[in-house]
């Protein structure tokens, strides 16, 4: 199935800055490798001081690479320094840990076939046993990850002031060469001092990054030019605080070089994706560049003429991409075989799935119940909006019940959907994930990039073809790297799995995962508890069913009181229904309707193994029930709903309208699901009934609304 990328991050987007700074990161530490362990070693044969100059330009980037590469990983690391060692030791110690040993065994037998390779590797158990524990190798980054993580979280108390100034005087003084400092040891020292004022320093550096402005560039740009002209004129590099003030100034450049970088059409998304991937280059690159200058070395020196002029320009430009290249698809290669335990931790066998989820199986033995909705809410508490309650007579007297309506129109993100995206993506980050991939009709798409945007993640999103235009710019602005595959979630999912499989980012189902289920149920509880304050406590929930997560949320919100539950699902939409009659989730092809947002093809299963118990009822509406619920709430709320956002009072209107047993769509009960009997929304115990009504959703086209607010619409101008 044929897809295509739209936009990245957007040009203020955080994520995208920090990722094209890892990008432009491993392209200079690759470069960098290619002309110190290949080029300079060509005997070239020409007059001219080319070699010379890609020497000494691999030299002044010297205080940018590595200082930048750290600070924009402390930056990733920040949250998870706060959390527990038992949440964030696994995937910052251990998993760095892990990795390094992993490719260090790796690199010392490939090297082995490389002897004339020009790189530090073991020669014996003695200094394979020093390059595991003190003296750290080539993949001595992924060693010092590990190391200042646990300083960081160890000292996390320690004032920032105290602790950046402590390790600005190691760097100074590693800086001179005091130290004792075999293998990479000095670079270990060195560096302490930007993750940690990535770590600390996380909201300055994310302000200078939002403001850099084209003047910022050139003056940061001059300043470490003429640092580096101090150094190189009076040799002041070995003198204390020198070295370590330029790198400042050179990460400073950086910074802002990236945010600019970022705006651009071709560069920022090229580089944001390549910053996505920096792990597999950096540990597969150096077997990939040992083999290259075995292969071509001799060939390129002997070369003659025209071609030697001409190469000794570009070849470390060509290298350079040919081992980006290379190792990326190495990378692939691997992944595709099964060797993920090569990038990554061996997964938990509780939680190991081929998506790379960090949660249980759907068909684990233990389903969600309202303790995980009542959790999601105290997680949520302050970090989603607790949208209003709102209520019309004029509804109240169509509906023949006492109808309260919740806004979640009104919540970030534009859709309830922001609670599962928040909760599940806050999870992740807080496992150490480093960015998340996910697929929607829309809703979800955009609520999980921003999520990611808060978290400090990246984010990947699958929309169909059609996706309303609203939506993908929505996702886009968020921060998302948008693509477009097919039309149905079969074709989403199967382009979601490949893109998460590749990148090793966890999938957020939208409805399949036991936090996006909770989340959404935490809507329904905080409306069950405004209506409880009111003194008019819910006698039914009515909710809007797409994939199924947010009645799966409503039930659990509603387990253990008389509340009953009932879905909504557009009429040729009906997976829920069919599912119940079925007793087993029932795809349905799909039938045009206005609520785009409820046409997934089949309910989720985590979604229907929770409604088939908790469900009363589920009704189809049509969309002139839609349009009439819509223009309702426009005219007499004030209220701006998308049509899938309506379809919840529409179906209440239609229920409300039932004066016999209605199951599936009011044609009859759907096998123990019925039974709306008697005189419509009937009052219980001598009181009017009340019905909670959950508005799932406000992004809606502005064409959309004039047409949907104008006169009454036909079926067929509808459709």
């Amino acid at each position: 199935m044929p897809t295509r990328t739209e936009g990245n991050a957007p040009p203020d987007g955080r994520v995208a800055w920090a990722d094209v700074a890892k990008g432009a990161c491993i392209v200079l530490v690759v470069l960098w490798h290619v002309v110190v362990k290949d080029y300079l070693r060509i005997d070239w044969r020409i007059g001219l001081p080319v070699p010379g100059a890609w020497g000494l330009l691999g030299e002044q980037l010297l205080p940018l690479r590595m200082p930048l590469f750290f600070a924009i990983s402390g930056v990733f690391a920040a949250n998870a320094v706060a959390r527990p060692w038992r949440v964030s030791g696994r995937p910052r110690i251990a998993r760095n840990l892990y990795l390094y040993a992993v490719w260090l065994l790796i690199h010392t037998a490939l090297l082995a076939l490389a002897p004339d390779f020009p790189t530090d590797r073991a020669t014996g158990p003695g200094e394979l046993l020093a390059q595991l524990t003190v003296t750290p190798s080539n993949l001595w980054y992924l060693y010092a990850l590990a190391l200042y993580f646990v300083l960081a979280k160890a000292l996390r108390r320690v004032h920032p002031a105290v602790l950046l100034t402590a390790a600005g005087a190691l760097s100074a003084v590693a800086a001179t060469g005091l130290l004792d400092s075999p293998g990479n040891r000095g670079q270990v020292y060195q560096n302490l001092v930007f993750f940690l004022a990535g770590v600390h320093l996380r909201p300055h550096l994310t302000r200078w990054a939002d403001g850099a402005s084209p003047r910022r560039l050139a003056g940061t740009g001059a300043a470490y030019a003429a640092g580096l002209t101090v150094m190189a004129l009076v040799g002041a590099q070995k003198w204390p605080g020198v070295y370590l003030l330029v790198s400042v100034v050179a990460v400073a450049f950086g910074l802002t070089a990236a945010a600019r970088l970022a705006r651009h059409r071709l560069a920022g998304p090229a580089l944001a994706r390549l910053g996505r991937r920096t792990l597999p280059v950096y540990v597969i690159h150096m077997p990939v560049l040992a083999l290259l200058d075995r292969l071509l070395a001799a060939p390129v020196g002997g070369l003659g003429g025209p071609a030697r002029a001409l190469l000794v320009t570009v070849y470390p430009v060509l290298l350079t991409a040919l081992v980006l290249a290379l190792s990326l698809a190495a990378h692939r290669g691997l992944t595709a075989l099964g060797a993920h335990w090569l990038f990554d931790l061996p997964r938990r066998r509780a939680h190991s799935n081929p998506e790379g989820e960090t949660m249980p199986r759907i068909d684990a033995p233990v389903l969600p119940d309202r303790t995980h909705v009542e959790e999601a809410a105290r997680v949520l508490s302050g970090r989603v909006v607790r949208t209003p309650v709102l209520r019309s007579p004029a509804i109240d007297r169509l509906a023949g019940a006492r109808i309260l309506l919740k806004a979640e129109n009104l919540q970030d993100g534009g859709s309830y959907k922001m609670r599962g995206a928040m909760l599940a993506v806050g999870r992740l980050a807080a496992a150490g994930h480093t960015g998340v991939v996910a697929q929607s009709t829309g809703n979800h798409a955009v609520a999980v990039a921003l999520a990611a945007r808060r978290h400090g993640l990246a984010a990947t999103v699958v929309l169909p073809e059609d996706a309303a235009p609203v939506k993908v710019d929505r996702a886009r602005a968020a921060g998302a790297r948008v693509v477009r595959a097919g039309t149905t979630v079969e074709e989403r999912l199967a382009v979601a799995r490949r893109i998460a499989e590749v990148e090793s980012h966890p999938l957020v189902d939208a409805y399949d995962h036991p936090d996006v289920v909770a989340g959404q149920g935490s809507a329904s509880l905080e409306l069950i508890e405004e209506a409880a304050r009111r003194g008019t406590p819910l006698d039914a929930l009515v909710v809007p069913v797409g994939g199924g997560g947010g009645i799966a949320g409503a039930c659990l919100a509603a387990a253990g009181t008389p509340i009953e539950v009932y879905g909504v699902e557009p009429v040729g939409c009906d997976s829920l229904a069919r599912s119940l009659a079925a007793g087993r989730p029932t795809p349905v092809a799909p039938s045009p309707s206005l609520a785009d947002g409820l046409r997934p093809g089949c309910v989720g299963d985590l979604p229907f193994a929770v409604a088939r118990t908790g469900v009363r009822g589920v009704v189809r509406v049509d969309d002139d029930a839609i349009v009439e619920a819509f223009r309702l709430l426009l005219l007499d709320l004030k209220v701006l709903v998308e049509p899938s956002g309506a379809a919840g009072l529409a179906g209440a209107l239609r229920l409300g309208e039932v004066a016999g047993p209605v199951g599936v769509g009011g044609a009859g009960p759907a096998a123990g699901h019925g039974d709306v009997g008697g005189t419509p929304w009937p009052s219980r115990g001598g009181r009017r009934k009340t019905v909670g009504v959950v508005l799932t959703g406000g992004n809606v086209e502005a064409d959309l609304v004039a047409r949907l607010a104008g006169d009454r619409m036909t079926a067929g101008v509808a459709a």
